[in-house]
């Protein structure tokens, strides 16, 4: 019998959960009939609620919405790039596991992750160095996760901006990054709704 693990790299969409400041609140609210016949809820959130996805309409005009990002970009291998700093901004020479070749999907694990009920998770981020951005653009990537609530430092865009303009898909609050062990894995997902929007909440999960 094969036994499959799956590792679930996603935040929990509940009722006031952290969000970006200025960002909308989330909220789940109950609006069953009163007879109680049946439930059903109501949902009030941002886009970029708990682990989403940024697609390039996020910052590039007349560029792809979350819809039209083809689910094949969005499923496959995946490097895992590991920091061996506890710096915030992530450089090249901070990557204890820099491989040769890489897949076409990127985690950069910081472990930021685990502040996400402290007030400065959202104010003292981890988050990729323009260098490092660079480097894994060139490498020709086809999305790139990180479980912080930026690929950017607090107050800036450059990073949203270079990776969008070349077509590569940002997911921000990845959680628990500390179960990946490996360097890589064959099968990732990160699963938006199919919505015509900038922007999704996400289920983000790998197959072991």
């Amino acid at each position: 019998m094969i036994i499959i693990k799956i590792i679930d790299l996603s935040h929990l969409l509940k009722t006031k959960i952290p969000t970006y400041p200025e960002d909308p609140q989330l909220e789940i609210k109950d609006i069953s009939p009163q007879d109680n016949t049946y439930k059903i809820s109501l949902l009030k959130t941002g886009t970029h609620s708990g682990t989403h996805i940024d697609a390039p309409q996020h910052y590039i005009k007349n560029s792809k919405n979350i819809n039209e990002i083809k689910l094949e970009n969005l499923i496959g291998k995946t490097t895992v790039l590991k920091t061996n700093t506890h710096k915030k901004e992530i450089k090249i020479k901070h990557i204890n596991n820099m491989p040769e070749k890489f897949e076409k999907i990127i985690i950069l694990k910081t472990n930021w992750w685990e502040n996400w009920e402290n007030p400065n998770y959202f104010k003292q981020n981890t988050y990729s160095s323009k260098e490092l951005t660079k480097y894994l653009i060139k490498k020709g990537i086809k999305g790139i996760a990180i479980d912080s609530p930026s690929i950017d430092s607090p107050n800036s865009d450059k990073n949203h901006k270079l990776l969008l303009k070349n077509n590569i898909w940002i997911v921000e609050n990845l959680t628990k990054t500390n179960q990946l062990k490996n360097n890589k894995y064959q099968h990732a997902y990160f699963i938006p709704l199919k919505i015509e929007t900038e922007a999704s909440p996400i289920r983000a999960f790998i197959i072991e």
